[in-house]
């Protein structure tokens, strides 16, 4: 259970990264009805097991959702040599299996539901593949706890679904 402490660390490292590169005035309801979903992901092998995370975060627009990844990814691409990273994409809207989540609805996978609190955050959901349901619940409780130090708004964790 140690090294996957491990996934706590680059589950932080992912999207307290996003969120510090926020600039600019607080997006209008009328802003965030074209909403942009970016998605990042990123994998390492731990214990013999493959773990991914992705996140999907809520942005104004396109310029934001890619602003904030160029930056994030150089400085990300440095704190994690053992992390395989994917291109961030932009997604004008996201697959059901996806969107989803920004409805709190489960899935096989616990994962983090990150709600805005102020100004320079976004609504976010970070995921972690490849965990047992009691593992995935301990890693989301420890990110909520971490995370929330930090981020003003709302964290919840949603169980897994059990399937």
């Amino acid at each position: 259970m140690k090294k996957l402490l491990v996934v706590v660390a680059l589950g932080l490292l992912v999207y307290m990264g996003y969120q510090k590169y926020q600039r600019g005035p607080a997006p209008t309801a009328a802003e965030m009805e074209n909403a942009v979903f970016g998605e990042m992901r990123v994998s390492t092998t731990i214990e013999g097991r493959e773990i991914e995370m992705a996140l999907f975060v809520k942005v104004p627009d396109k310029p934001e959702c890619l602003a904030r990844a160029r930056r994030y990814w150089q400085d990300m691409l440095k704190d994690c040599p053992t992390c395989t990273l994917q291109p961030i994409k932009c997604h004008d809207t996201l697959t059901p299996r996806y969107a989803r989540l920004f409805d709190d609805v489960p899935i096989p996978s616990a994962y983090l539901s990150l709600s805005a609190g102020n100004r320079l955050e976004r609504d976010g959901r970070l995921v972690v593949y490849g965990l047992t349901d009691q593992e995935g619940v301990f890693i989301c409780d420890e990110m909520r706890r971490v995370i929330l130090k930090k981020y003003n708004g709302k964290g919840t964790c949603i169980a897994p679904s059990g399937g």
